[in-house]
């Protein structure tokens, strides 16, 4: 149960990082400046430029995915 927890935490992140949500409420700029950055990560993988894959990045699952391409 406790293996869980940090992807819990690295998922709420994101969406709280993606959606621009800080104590102080929501900062748009944060928002567009923290998905400009995960984006350009997405596209130097050359996957589609969309919320999953960006996602799939922050939470690791996209270069695990090219690792393990890469082995075989």
């Amino acid at each position: 149960m406790d293996d869980e927890r940090p992807f819990d935490d690295k998922a709420l992140q994101f969406d709280r990082l993606w959606d621009g949500i800080t104590p102080k409420g929501v900062n748009r700029t944060k928002s567009l400046k923290f998905r400009q950055y995960i984006l350009e990560h997405v596209r130097q993988m050359r996957r589609p430029l969309n919320r999953e894959n960006a996602r799939r990045y922050w939470m690791g699952e996209l270069q695990k995915e090219i690792a393990d391409r890469d082995n075989f």
